[in-house]
């Protein structure tokens, strides 16, 4: 159940190291394109999750509502006094980007439809080929991301990652009865809205604080329990 897990972090890892040992040899306009262009990626990906939407009336009304528990949590300002504090353990310097790498790596491996459905299947089904795929682009991202932003950053959003999908893994054997084709779909596009967010904050510099948004995925989660219930 966990193997496309443990694949999907070692690729990240992997990545990281290679991102590390290479990013000497990248001088700062080639690493400023490299990274606006896996931004364009990333918009691509966003996009396409979106257009799978079969209910954009609860696409919105998750967005909205996840957001005001977001920005009520601040779940934004906890991520980066949590990366603070990792840069002071680890003593990095201010310049190090180990935050800013932390952050935009994790956001980018943790929200999105692979990242749903992939532990999804891995635990329902014994598939494990929507991980591989994603540790594939994860692989390819951290190396970009490493010899970009900060080695260290990149290789700690493993461990989130561990967790975020280790977590859906199990708890999707838990509550299989209620894990239907369209609460999936919801999931999926909910995630690639704020994929393609992200991608607007690489390209751009939007902003957009997606950490905050992540509470959305809850949403369709009540929505289709209390259909269930209803019903």
């Amino acid at each position: 159940m966990m193997l496309g897990n443990f694949v999907n972090v070692a690729a990240i890892l992997g990545g990281s190291l290679l991102g590390f040992i290479f990013k000497k040899k990248i001088n700062k306009n080639t690493s400023a394109s490299v990274f606006r262009v896996l931004g364009l990626c990333v918009l691509y990906i966003g996009i396409a999750g979106v257009l799978e939407t079969e209910n954009p009336l609860l696409l919105i009304v998750s967005m909205a509502i996840g957001t005001v528990i977001g920005e009520t949590l601040d779940i934004e300002g906890f991520l980066e006094r949590t990366s603070q504090k990792l840069e002071t353990m680890l003593k990095a310097d201010e310049g190090s980007g180990l935050k800013e790498g932390f952050l935009t790596a994790t956001l980018l491996f943790c929200v999105g439809s692979m990242a749903i459905i992939g532990p999804i299947e891995s635990a329902l089904t014994g598939n494990h080929t929507t991980l591989f795929a994603k540790s594939v682009l994860d692989g390819i991202s951290s190396i970009v991301f490493a010899g970009t932003i900060g080695a260290a950053g990149v290789a700690l959003s493993s461990l989130p990652l561990f967790t975020y999908q280790g977590s859906i893994a199990i708890f999707a054997g838990i509550l299989k009865p209620f894990m239907t084709p369209e609460l999936i779909t919801a999931l999926a596009s909910t995630g690639s809205l704020m994929i393609l967010g992200l991608g607007l904050n690489m390209v751009l510099d939007a902003k957009l604080k997606i950490s905050n948004m992540l509470p959305a995925l809850l949403v369709p989660v009540v929505y289709f329990s209390a259909l269930a219930w209803i019903g």
